[in-house]
């Protein structure tokens, strides 16, 4: 006879159609729910449980003991002979009273007690992974060996959901009215709270979000980890917009106008708020707050098809979700902005409010060019989910004529006929084309070349990195593939072009922006019931959230920058969240000299100066060129490009002003006695 778990009793309370009553026994078709299953079978599959759950407690246990000898042990097998026996002993140890116990039952209450050891066993199935747990919360292991700890956290998380999936379809390790009792205590604590525990737990986390990347970006700032591109150009964009400069001004690019780069028409939406302070910190918090708020249109879409509580979860996943931290920490870009606005207008339209999706979609379409293209991501999947068919029919062509005209004619026409960053894709355009069309003739007409391109190492790490998180299950179902494609196409696709493949850069919004929709799809799937009743989706919707929890945050340790800041990365290289007395007094030289230069006056800096500088009409790049800059701010040593350019203007007609600690400050038909002293600084 089958067993009705509380899990079965509070499903079919919470979903069970009004005057429908669906069967227990069908709806989680427990395993051996007959009860005849063969003595020695289940007295075999106990005993693999038992003795698995004790060697993982073992390792578990000694590794918390061992702390730091756990390193030499995973990397190099170094390890005592004598403390690999205490080892091997406590893990064979826990392993043998567990099934001291299980005979105890055995032999105290016979066959019934034999099953109660089984449902125990299965109950703790998860203890299975605790072992695994202090090495994969030991960042210095996985220094070296990325790929090596997705593939083993890709293995893992799927454990995971092969062993919450046993527990939760097992009974419960204590009576049925003690359990009871706890679920009536919990629902009660809950209901007090009306709903709104859930919102406030995601409200708390974008607070949280917001304040440690803020908090963080502007330390980096004045640690002189920006840079020109991008965050001294956009900065010089705001900074000449609100001052009513030339139509998309961006001077650190050199003269002309930053619009056939990117169409950023939301920098007019953010000049209000940036007006009230005029500098690159007001970008890095807005950028901060952006990406964190993507959380709570992300909750509203989930609470429609999964629940709040799950919803919550989801949204907190993405907080969490390193690919997004990556994004965050490079200086400012206006991608990682769009993923609020996509889901925006996925939740406006879900709900039927259309005069704000209205509204929603136009802002959406401002962020920039390649966000349009994400739009018409969400219109068709609208259409294929079949929510909101219509609508999303009408999205998807909105922005299909938006990006087509946009990003293949205007564009193009601004830089005089071709197509900015072109060369990411280089190697799949044919001869004679310049611009995405001819990428998309390859990819279309010549699958085996793109196939070949798609197969780089670097790619894989990418791939895995963005994945496993997530545990694959976007990719569960012929839905997620489809949302897959931005990423496929603006990162995969890229030949040769690093940051495209790296989560520590602003693309893989490109990613974060459909995976997550992709989860809540295949989440509500599994959460309805089949046509006879059967709701053992729910329990596989439970384990696989549990999953993905222990995967995100596992890889939110090792690649991300909240739980740990010893390995993250942002933009080219690791990202430093220190501020020593060093950084301080190198940040109030910078700071002295560029007092002296007059706040309307033309500069050319070094590339990490440049958005120190960018509040003004014109702040050049050293590297790109002089042009006609009164000033010259550059950080010695130097060398590159940035040498070159420097040292012809000290032997034009430049002047040093003052030698400041690592910092050169030079004007235009300046007396050059000083300009020897800058020369033995620069090398």
């Amino acid at each position: 006879m089958a067993v009705q778990t509380p899990e079965v009793a509070s499903i079919l309370a919470a979903t069970a159609p009004r005057g429908v009553e669906l069967d227990p026994v069908r709806s989680l078709e427990l395993d051996d729910r007959d009860r005849e299953t063969a003595p020695l079978t289940l007295t075999a599959r106990t005993a693999l449980l038992i003795v698995g759950e004790g060697l993982s407690l073992g390792l578990l246990l000694w590794a918390l003991l061992s702390g730091p000898a756990t390193v030499p042990y995973s990397v190099d097998n170094k390890l005592p002979i004598a403390e690999r026996k205490v080892l091997v002993g406590m893990m064979l140890g826990l392993g043998g009273l567990g099934v001291l116990a299980a005979l105890g039952l055995y032999l105290r209450r016979g066959l019934s007690g034999l099953w109660r050891a089984s449902e125990i066993a299965r109950r703790l199935a998860p203890l299975m992974l605790a072992g695994f747990l202090p090495f994969l919360f030991r960042w210095q292991l996985w220094q070296t060996r990325e790929l090596a700890l997705g593939v083993f956290v890709t293995l893992y998380s799927f454990g995971a959901y092969a062993a919450f999936l046993m527990a939760l379809r097992a009974p419960p390790l204590f009576s049925e009215n003690y359990s009871a009792f706890l679920r009536r205590l919990a629902l009660r604590a809950l209901s007090r709270t009306r709903g709104y525990l859930p919102l406030l737990v995601v409200l708390l986390g974008i607070a949280g979000y917001t304040a440690f990347f803020s908090f963080y970006t502007i330390q980096n700032h004045r640690n002189l980890g920006t840079a020109s591109f991008d965050l001294g150009l956009e900065n010089n964009l705001l900074w000449n917009l609100v001052h009513g400069g030339p139509f998309m001004k961006s001077s650190p690019l050199g003269p002309g106008t930053h619009f056939g780069y990117h169409a950023t028409f939301f920098a007019y939406l953010i000049a209000p708020i940036y007006v009230l302070a005029q500098k690159p910190e007001t970008l890095l918090v807005y950028q901060s707050a952006m990406i964190g708020l993507a959380a709570l249109p992300l909750y509203g879409f989930a609470k429609r098809h999964v629940g709040r509580w799950t919803a919550a979860v989801v949204a907190l996943a993405y907080l969490f979700y390193a690919p997004v931290h990556g994004s965050n920490l490079y200086d400012f870009h206006y991608l990682p902005l769009g993923v609020f606005f996509l889901w925006l207008v996925l939740y406006l339209i879900e709900s039927g409010r259309y005069k704000l999706s209205a509204l929603a979609i136009v802002v959406t379409l401002s962020v920039r060019e390649d966000v349009a293209a994400g739009l018409i991501i969400i219109g068709a999947y609208l259409v294929l989910a079949g929510s909101k068919p219509r609508a999303g029919a009408v999205v998807a062509g909105i922005a299909s004529v938006y990006f087509v005209v946009l990003k293949m004619i205007v564009m193009p026409y601004v830089q005089q006929g071709g197509e900015s960053f072109i060369h990411q894709w280089q190697g799949l355009v044919p001869d004679g084309a310049r611009s995405y069309g001819g990428v998309l003739m390859t990819v279309l007409a010549n699958p085996v070349f793109t196939l070949n391109s798609l197969l780089e190492p670097e790619k894989y790490l990418y791939a895995v990195q963005i994945a496993a998180p997530l545990c694959f299950f976007p990719w569960r179902r012929p839905i997620g593939y489809f949302l897959s494609l931005p990423g496929f196409f603006f990162t995969l696709l890229s030949t040769k072009y690093l940051p495209l493949v790296q989560i520590s850069f602003q693309y893989t919004a490109h990613w974060s922006a459909f995976l997550f929709i992709a989860v809540v799809a295949n989440l509500a799937a599994l959460r309805k019931p089949t046509a006879d009743g059967n709701l053992l989706g729910r329990i596989k919707q439970r384990a696989w959230v549990g999953a993905i929890v222990l995967s995100t945050l596992v890889t939110s340790y090792q690649y991300g920058a909240i739980l740990q800041q010893n390995t993250v990365r942002g933009g080219f290289g690791p990202y430093r969240f220190t501020h020593t007395e060093e950084d301080r007094r190198r940040f109030r030289d910078l700071m002295a000299l560029i007092a002296k230069v007059p706040p309307m006056a033309k500069i050319v800096s070094s590339e990490n100066i440049v958005p120190h500088v960018s509040s003004r009409p014109d702040a050049y790049t050293l590297r790109v060129g002089v042009f006609d800059a009164e000033w010259l701010l550059f950080q010695t040593p130097v060398g590159g490009e940035e040498y070159s350019a420097a040292n012809r203007a000290l032997n034009d007609d430049f002047g040093v002003v003052e030698l400041r600690g690592g910092f050169v400050l030079a004007k235009r038909g300046h007396d050059k006695s000083q300009n020897a002293a800058a020369f033995k600084k620069m090398r």
